[in-house]
């Protein structure tokens, strides 16, 4: 519940659009998948 509150007083302070979230969001979710499977691929420097 304290994320959830935190995430809402964030959102507040900076104004942007729903689609300026979900582009972010994506963003962060391909860099994840990317990492993951580079570590997949080379797990020997992992």
């Amino acid at each position: 519940m304290n994320a959830t509150i935190i995430v809402a007083k964030t959102s507040s302070f900076f104004v942007v659009s729903t689609s300026t979230t979900y582009i972010i969001g994506a963003v962060i979710a391909l860099l994840i998948l990317g990492y993951l499977f580079y570590s997949l691929v080379k797990p020997e420097k992992f």
